[in-house]
């Protein structure tokens, strides 16, 4: 068949071109395990154990040459002739570890691979040769090309999507360690195949079925010059590290942290238990508060800390031109403290989220462990003089899915940020730490995710619901209230708190949602003096959510999932115990009690203040 047969099929992939660093190096088998474990029985030759094992005995010579490189295995004299004996560092090596630790060294090297747009699979480029657009249309002009087009296009590589196409990619003697994506790129490019007859020329190896499709039918379907739309399959991005649910013994109360001052409190003492790491998202900044927390971070610093602060006003021009001069002016003072110079910065930019986290490590467990705190607490803004609501997470694997969250929120704004890769590859690691399953139940939320917990409350809660939150707003009524005079009709009680009305709702606006509220069985509860900043939701005993969404005024964006960020905690009484710390000085609000006895408690109701554990 002649090539004016041929129809070619332009396929756009993306290029990448990466600056990693890798643990390059040998990785041992069981096989090895159990050579180095026989030399610590008795010397012996590597014939004899070539004969027991059944290995030939040029194997067990190169294997026993690796261990004598790595000192393990050394030479000893004994009656038979020249034999092999573990070290002392060889049989430490055998009852230390189950399987032995790699030996490696870390490189930094430059890779580069295409990734077509079905499975989203990473191919080297002599696998898959990628094409400028400018080549495309200069074979374009000689030849009969078919362009697919992808439905919606592209969209942007998330920071877990790159490293798992590294991982492809990498030698096998070579394990991903981080991206430097400040010296890092991708960019869109095609990839050109030839069809002749049922041939397609210049397929990868092991080629997704959903691309060899797709290249048939261009090639059946369409007219030359043509472009033909296509639907990749659903990619894994980061919303697949954040579903499904984390088993875990169940949480100790102390690690809900609810009032004001022990927020502060909390902040005070991972600053000063931190090794090496701490990262904060507060939505907003203030140079006061930072000020006030100075010498902490100072302290910090001077063990070596590293502290990179982000922060995400976004609401109008205004706000966000507030919240630069005050990153700027936090910086400034970051310049001149000596301790603080070149260990601590504020970004920026604005990642335009709500969220409030903050990840560290810690002195007190083992290496390499780390805690998030994930809640409403706005950590260089507050003035911790209100209820706050946040959980402190100690799961790794509950801490890794907050790492990776933290990592595309960041990469989002700049891809070339190194805080966000270091936080993806934190979230590599934590992954696979060994951790104890219980009875408890963890889950991180995003965004619209939250309306879900809200619909599961509403259908499953037996005795009570109560959501908490700064403001009422307008979409109280769609959100909050009706779900809850839903439930209200299978006799479950129901109360919202909250803080003050917001935006176009009034006063009297708020009397009137409270009027209709009251009606279907479901009250409506203004805190006095603003104390409250918190927000969540609870049902029943075992239930709680504890997230950064102001439930009854805030609507979320399918559009920014890192909008909002919430955990939900299943776990014995869990609710229960930060109902009772709440209503502890709110008689009025908890949903259990006789209605008229509650109003007469509201009436001689005290300021705030957080209960004495």
């Amino acid at each position: 068949m002649s090539d004016k047969s041929a129809v070619r099929v332009a396929v756009p992939v993306k290029l990448a071109r990466l600056r990693v660093w890798v643990d390059k190096g040998r990785h041992w088998s069981g096989v090895d395990r159990l050579i180095l474990w026989a030399l610590t029985v008795e010397p012996t030759t590597a014939g004899e154990l070539a004969k027991v094992a059944c290995i030939p005995a040029r194997l067990i010579t190169e294997i026993i040459l690796r261990m004598m490189r790595y000192g393990w295995v050394e030479l000893a004299a004994a009656p038979k002739g020249a034999s092999f004996q573990a070290t002392e560092a060889g049989r430490e090596a055998v009852e230390t570890f189950e399987t032995l630790p790699p030996v490696t060294r870390r490189v930094a090297r430059r890779i580069s691979f295409s990734m077509e747009p079905f499975a989203w699979t990473a191919y080297g480029l002599r696998d898959l040769k990628p094409y400028r657009p400018a080549e495309l249309e200069v074979i374009e002009r000689e030849h009969d090309v078919r362009r697919l087009v992808i439905d919606g296009g592209w969209g942007r590589l998330s920071s877990l999507q790159l490293y798992a196409a590294a991982d492809q990619v990498v030698a096998d003697d070579e394990e991903l360690s981080s991206i430097d994506y400040s010296a890092s790129d991708t960019v869109d490019q095609f990839a050109l195949f030839t069809v002749i007859g049922k041939r397609i020329k210049g397929l990868p190896p092991d080629p997704p079925e959903s691309l060899v499709a797709a290249i048939n039918r261009a090639a059946s379907e369409k007219k030359s010059g043509a472009a033909m739309t296509i639907k990749p399959l659903q990619r894994a991005g980061s919303a697949t590290a954040t579903n499904g649910r984390i088993r875990t013994v169940p949480l100790k109360p102390d690690d809900i942290v609810l009032s004001g001052r022990d927020h502060r409190d909390r902040l005070v003492e991972i600053l000063r238990q931190a090794r090496s790491r701490v990262i904060m998202h507060s939505t907003f900044l203030r140079e006061d508060a930072f000020i006030e927390l100075q010498e902490e971070f100072a302290r910090a610093a001077k063990r070596g800390v590293r502290i990179d602060i982000f922060w995400g006003a976004d609401r109008n021009e205004r706000d966000r031109l507030a919240n630069l001069e005050a990153a700027i002016a936090i910086n400034h003072r970051i310049t001149v403290d000596e301790a603080l110079r070149g260990r601590a910065r504020v970004h920026l930019y604005t990642t335009s989220s709500h969220a409030k986290l903050l990840i560290a490590d810690a002195t007190g467990r083992a290496p390499g462990d780390y805690v998030a705190v994930v809640g409403s607490c706005n950590w260089l803004y507050s003035g911790f003089n209100r209820v706050e609501t946040s959980i402190v997470l100690r799961h790794p694997h509950a801490v890794a899915r907050v790492a990776q969250e933290f990592a595309e929120l960041v990469f989002g704004i700049t891809t070339s940020s190194d805080t966000a890769s270091d936080l993806t590859a934190l979230a590599r690691t934590l992954r696979t730490h060994p951790a104890a399953e219980g009875e408890a139940e963890l889950q991180l939320l995003r965004g619209d995710e939250h309306a879900e917990f809200m619909r599961l409350a509403r259908e499953t809660a037996d005795q009570m619901i109560m959501v908490g939150g700064d403001r009422l707003g307008l979409a109280a009524e769609a959100r909050t209230i009706i779900p809850m005079m839903a439930a209200a009709k299978r006799s479950v009680k129901g109360v919202i708190c909250y803080s003050k009305p917001s935006g176009p709702v009034t006063h009297r606006d708020a009397k009137d949602l409270a009027s209709i509220a009251h009606k279907a069985d479901v009250r409506l509860v203004q805190i006095e003096d603003r104390e409250l900043h918190g927000k969540f939701l609870l049902w029943d005993d075992d239930h709680l959510v504890l997230t950064s969404l102001n439930w009854s005024s805030a609507d979320t964006r399918s559009d920014a999932p890192l909008g909002e960020i919430g955990v939900y905690v299943r776990s014995p009484g869990i609710g229960a115990d930060v109902r009772r710390r709440l209503i502890a000085d709110w008689p009025s609000v908890d949903p259990l009690v006789n209605r008229i006895q509650a109003g007469r408690r509201s009436r001689k109701r005290r300021k705030w203040r957080p209960q004495q554990k």
